[in-house]
């Protein structure tokens, strides 16, 4: 053999067991290939489902929010009726505290005004003691056709 053909012909064995090498690495990746192929199909799977479990999750969230808003603006509407009953319930206490001094402020002329009835009805009864003892006098008897010649009683 010539040197320029063992040249070549170490290069073509070179070349061939680096095509060899080559296609037991091809084997090999695709043999890798095939033993992942189950796990990415898993992966995938488990990619959708978590994926779909988010979007659900999303949508609670969004409806959990949209509760949440309706709960608040109907606490903040309870918070103003209950201002407003507060607020009646506050005007309602000055009224029946005012209604409640003058009751007292009433109650206090009624038991002056009792008592100087009572004073009264004390006088009364002395004067009246008073004309039924001139009227029984004996000067009164004596002295009762002068009255009645003036006109008086």
């Amino acid at each position: 053999m010539t040197p320029a053909s063992s040249e070549q012909s170490e290069l073509l064995t070179t070349l061939r067991q680096q095509l060899i090498l080559a296609q037991v690495r091809i084997m090999e990746l695709e043999d890798a290939r095939d033993s992942l192929a189950p796990q990415l199909a898993e992966s995938e799977s488990l990619l959708r489902a978590a994926q779909q479990l988010a979007d659900t999750k999303i949508d609670e969230a969004a409806h959990a929010a949209r509760v949440l808003a309706d709960a608040q603006a109907r606490a903040a509407a309870l918070d103003a009726r209950l201002a407003d009953a507060a607020r009646t319930l506050a005007e309602q206490i000055a009224t029946l505290d005012e209604r409640a001094a003058a009751i007292a402020r009433l109650e206090a002329e009624i038991a002056r005004l009792r008592a100087e009835l009572a004073g009264e009805r004390s006088n009364h009864a002395a004067t009246a003691a008073r004309l039924a003892a001139v009227t029984s006098s004996r000067s009164w008897r004596w002295t009762a056709w002068l009255r009645a010649l003036f006109g008086s009683s």
